[in-house]
């Protein structure tokens, strides 16, 4: 989903300030971490999507 966000606005790694820097952003979209509750709350505020697309 966060792919899929970045492509459709343009956005790199390091237009997420509310999630964290570039590297915590590579590491989710490679699969080494995940969303916390917190990350996908401030994405569905941003970019006024449904929660359970994360999910």
């Amino acid at each position: 989903m966060l792919r899929l966000l970045m492509d459709q606005h343009e956005l790199k790694g390091t237009d997420f300030p509310e999630i964290g820097d570039k590297t915590l952003i590579s590491k989710i979209l490679n699969g080494s971490r995940s969303f916390t509750k917190d990350h996908i709350t401030k994405l569905v505020e941003r970019f006024d999507i449904s929660s359970a697309l994360f999910f």
